[in-house]
């Protein structure tokens, strides 16, 4: 907001900015986020029916690491608004992995709640900030951007001390929780994944709170501040690929018929060949990706000279990103589609099938159990 302020956009353009950014965030947090919360999968599993079985994992790797490194900033500073396109992109990592909450809604059509609720709690927290800000030039001459600048002016008195302390105990508040929400739990869940003989949702929050929090030493990433930060930004590049592909492949290819039970089989229809990579999945984010290295580059060193082109080009990277690769992921599967994981219903695993068939489990065996406890017998076509 600062930025956009300080480089000849007004308040309001600011603040419309930040709407847009909301409802780019939006659409495909929601329409990713009913694969969760439809199949009650987290992000790791589900990536397997798009990316393959093993292929999965530069999905899951990517989130994780993008979630160690902000776990630290969080930690130690908030993050800030920059431009429209990193406003996306800053939060662009629920668009791929929202299944990892979605997944425990009650009802499926719970989750379709973030579609407002994103962009209108995006605009009035911008809102505040320009509010804020123009308040502080009144009193104090100086255009305050922060919460922590605010609180820092407060320090006079017994009353502001008073107040900077319960504000600032907010703003801790208000770390934690994004770090419990947006990166512990989805690294806990990207290491179990990797690495479930040694670690469950515990021992993987422990895990990057000890490299994130620490061993990254993020209050130095934070002072060193803005080439790196500018390269957490566009690490945008990888999750918005992962976010199209993610969408393209549940909605209009497989058409929302997941085989689930299939999703934890190496060597189910999910495998997509001997390496367990779908093909049509790697070119569609290498593809999408290649472009934007230059612009990645220069995010980091200002030594790189971009073109015109390829400057324009990185700075809407997530939408070039999320539209590009489903429009090639769907092209590869329309050319070349993989029939064997095109089933023709949605299998959860908890199908059940009453008398008059054969069954391979004993139904005679539940006979003395209560009348819902027989009903929720899990049985299959023999």
């Amino acid at each position: 907001m600062e930025y956009w302020v300080g480089h000849s956009l007004t308040a309001t353009d600011a603040i419309l900015i930040v709407l847009l950014a909301g409802f780019c965030n939006a659409i495909p947090t929601v329409l990713n986020g009913a694969i969760g919360s439809s199949l009650h999968i987290a992000f790791p599993i589900a990536s397997r029916a798009s990316f393959g079985y093993w292929f999965s994992y530069f999905a899951v790797v990517s989130r994780g690491i993008l979630a160690m490194f902000w776990f630290g900033v969080q930690t130690a500073n908030g993050a800030t608004c920059v431009t429209a396109t990193s406003v996306t992109g800053g939060y662009s990592t629920l668009a791929v992995n929202i299944s990892d909450f979605s997944r425990f809604s009650k009802e499926s059509r719970a989750q379709y709640w973030q579609l407002p609720v994103i962009p209108f709690f995006k605009t009035i927290v911008a809102l505040f900030g320009v509010i804020s800000a123009a308040a502080a030039q009144q009193i104090w001459g100086v255009s305050y951007w922060t919460p922590l600048e605010i609180i820092a002016t407060w320090q006079d008195n017994p009353g502001g001390r008073a107040a900077a302390f319960f504000c600032a105990a907010i703003w801790l508040l208000a770390q934690i929780s994004v770090n419990i929400s947006a990166n512990a739990v989805s690294f806990a869940n990207d290491i179990t994944t990797l690495a479930p003989k040694w670690f469950d949702n515990r021992r993987g929050t422990v895990l990057v709170a000890f490299f994130g929090g620490w061993a990254l030493c993020p209050w130095i990433i934070v002072a060193s501040g803005k080439a790196f930060m500018n390269f957490m930004s566009a690490y945008s590049i990888f999750m918005a690929p992962m976010a199209g592909i993610l969408f393209t492949d549940y909605w209009l290819i497989k058409r929302r018929r997941y085989d689930v039970p299939a999703l934890y089989d190496p060597q189910g229809i999910y495998r997509y060949g001997k390496y367990g990579t779908n093909w049509r999945a790697a070119a569609a984010t290498f593809i999408v990706i290649i472009p934007l290295l230059p612009g990645l580059v220069a995010k980091v060193s200002s030594s790189v000279t971009l073109s015109s082109g390829l400057n324009n080009l990185f700075s809407f990277n997530w939408l070039y990103g999320f539209f590009l690769s489903i429009l090639i992921y769907y092209t590869l599967n329309y050319f070349f589609p993989h029939r064997e994981s095109l089933i023709p219903c949605v299998v959860t695993g908890f199908e059940t099938t009453l008398m008059g068939v054969d069954l391979d489990v004993d139904i005679q065996s539940a006979e003395g159990a209560k009348k819902e406890e027989r009903a929720a017998v899990i049985v299959k076509n023999s």
